[in-house]
């Protein structure tokens, strides 16, 4: 049987991860706020930056709705995959 290619990027990760996990982990224990900035910081930047992306796309500023049917239909999605996925294990 072929190897899954998203269990091989899925064991590259958690090797990362957990390498880097020895050295990141003293450094979030010492600055936990820091941390939780820059993480907060990191989220707002990536939904204003999406939000500036969808106000230029002319059929989602006329149509907010049907940007927010899409967004329906991609976790829809998502969960059916998510399902498909468990099932496969």
């Amino acid at each position: 049987m072929p190897t899954d290619p998203i269990q091989k990027v899925e064991k590259i990760v958690r090797n990362i991860h957990d390498k880097s996990s020895k050295h990141v982990q003293p450094v979030l224990k010492r600055y936990p706020l820091l941390f939780a900035f820059l993480v907060v910081f990191s989220v707002a930047a990536i939904l204003h930056g999406f939000e500036i992306l969808t106000d230029q796309i002319d059929i989602f500023y006329a149509h907010p709705t049907l940007l927010i049917t899409v967004g329906i239909f991609a976790l829809l999605l998502t969960g059916m995959l998510y399902k498909a996925l468990d099932k496969m294990e």
